[in-house]
């Protein structure tokens, strides 16, 4: 009983451990081989992991099958979901990257950000005073894009889940917040945002969460699902305009580009009945082009539309099974 209380005290700190470690060695041996390199060794340990996790393999490849049956030919289907993957594993290679390449004077050599008149537009909102919301979602190296964002004069509070490893997040909170953004852990969002919104300022949000309680019904790639209120609410409440992007990888290695698929301005919800729905519904169908463009840099593993869901066709469900 003794020994047995003593290895669940002591296992978790120890892979902790053995967890930050690694990514310390990473680091290192990624500088001295370089991006391309560094992402093909990352991209065959992934590809790896992913045949061995057979949970995770049938649940990526159902639920890209479920979203993607009328875009993607059920041949590519499991080509997309272990990419996905791939591309997954690869947001640790670009904070390891980012942590020795990316400072304000090189960032322009590795990103195509904010391009025109879409850059030019968030400053003059920002000179003005007027409030902003730019919405992302789990795509590409999402973590890097504030730190872009940042860089080009757009500093916003940025919405994040504190990762569980205190030490890890340290560090990945560190390289983002590093042009200026303030990162505001997930806990603290329903007390700041509405305080940067009412000063002016910009806030950024990944915004293609399942909301399972108090949601909006609505589809997201075809599929049933619950949608947050909050960014209709708060672009209401503050008269913010609402920018929705994504940022993905090129084919060069440790190159980026922000590609902004709609911007939604007060005027255009001020005669809607339902403008909190009206704002929802068009920023998911900008979030479906940015996925639709390359579903391979999309988490296809995450439970996008709920836990139940996602449980029940890794257990045994075939997609058609969402109309049961």
């Amino acid at each position: 009983m003794y020994l047995r209380r003593a290895l669940r005290r002591t296992i978790p700190p120890l892979f902790l451990w053995a967890n930050n470690l690694h990514r310390r060695l990473l680091g290192v041996l990624f500088a001295a081989m370089g991006p391309n390199a560094a992402y093909s060794v990352s991209g065959f340990l992934a590809r790896i992991l992913y045949r061995l996790t057979t949970p995770l393999r049938v649940r990526s490849e159902r639920q890209c099958r479920l979203a993607l049956g009328n875009e993607v030919s059920d041949e590519r289907i499991a080509h997309v979901a272990e990419h996905s993957f791939v591309h997954r594993i690869w947001n640790l290679t670009d904070l390891i990257l980012a942590d020795r390449l990316l400072h304000a004077g090189t960032y322009p050599k590795y990103c195509v950000g904010l391009p025109e008149p879409h850059l030019s537009r968030a400053l003059d909102i920002r000179r003005r005073g007027q409030a902003a919301i730019f919405l992302s979602a789990y795509y590409g190296p999402f973590d890097l894009l504030p730190v872009f964002l940042g860089f080009q004069g757009v500093q916003a509070g940025v919405v994040y889940r504190v990762h569980a490893n205190q030490e890890f997040d340290e560090y990945r909170r560190r390289i983002r917040a590093r042009s200026g953004c303030e990162m505001i852990p997930v806990e603290r969002a329903l007390r700041r945002l509405p305080e940067i919104l009412e000063s002016g300022g910009t806030v950024a949000i990944i915004a293609d969460h399942h909301a399972e309680r108090r949601g909006i019904p609505v589809t997201f790639l075809g599929i049933p699902t619950m949608a947050l209120r909050t960014v209709g609410i708060l672009a209401c409440r503050y008269g913010a305009e609402v920018a929705v992007a994504g940022i993905r990888r090129t084919p060069r290695a440790f190159r980026f580009e922000v590609d902004v698929q709609d911007t939604i301005k007060p005027p255009d919800w001020a005669k809607e009945e339902d403008p909190v729905r009206y704002i929802t519904e068009r920023y998911l169908r900008a979030l479906e082009r940015i996925v639709l463009r390359d579903p391979t840099q999309y988490v296809w593993g995450q439970p996008r539309w709920g836990e139940e869901l996602a449980r029940r066709l890794t257990e045994a469900g075939e997609p058609n099974m969402i109309n049961d």
